[in-house]
């Protein structure tokens, strides 16, 4: 894992390098009238120090002799299978149930089949994450969502 992690991080080092790059080409501006390349400025500049901290972290860690063990359980195979094609619904059902409907049925279907929570956990977590996605892309934001047949 620490070699991984060590490669990982230089790699996304590297696209920070040329985030600022090539955003240091175009205008910055201010902070209080930003320019086309301010924004991916300073995202390079975030991810360059995540990425270098990454670095660090993983240079100093001692080995590890635990492999970490990615899908190799027994039964977990149905699990990635059953989210992509729920994946695949979602975006089928989108606009025919509207973003809330089908978002809700998603993450109950999520959180109850793939994580295996408890029901009540699973339709208020569900529940909640639907609500607030809503609240802040629908309301906030106000970034038009699919209504559905349902006009919900």
């Amino acid at each position: 894992m620490k070699r991984f992690d060590q490669i990982g991080s230089m790699v996304c080092l590297i696209v920070a390098a040329v985030a600022i790059w090539q955003s240091a080409i175009i205008p910055l501006g201010r902070i209080s009238k930003p320019g086309p390349g301010f924004l991916p400025f300073w995202v390079g500049v975030i991810l360059a120090l995540l990425s270098t901290t990454l670095w660090i972290e993983a240079s100093l860690r001692k080995p590890s002799a635990d492999k970490v063990q990615f899908l190799s359980g027994e039964g977990k195979w149905p699990y990635v299978v059953f989210t992509g094609i729920s994946l695949l619904a979602y975006t089928g059902l989108m606009e025919i149930l509207g973003f809330r409907i089908s978002t809700l049925l998603l993450l109950i279907f999520l959180f109850w089949f793939v994580g295996k929570q408890k029901w009540w956990a699973a339709f208020l977590g569900s529940f909640l994450v639907t609500f607030f996605t809503h609240l802040i892309f629908r309301v906030a934001l106000k970034v038009q969502l699919p209504v559905g047949l349902f006009r919900f």
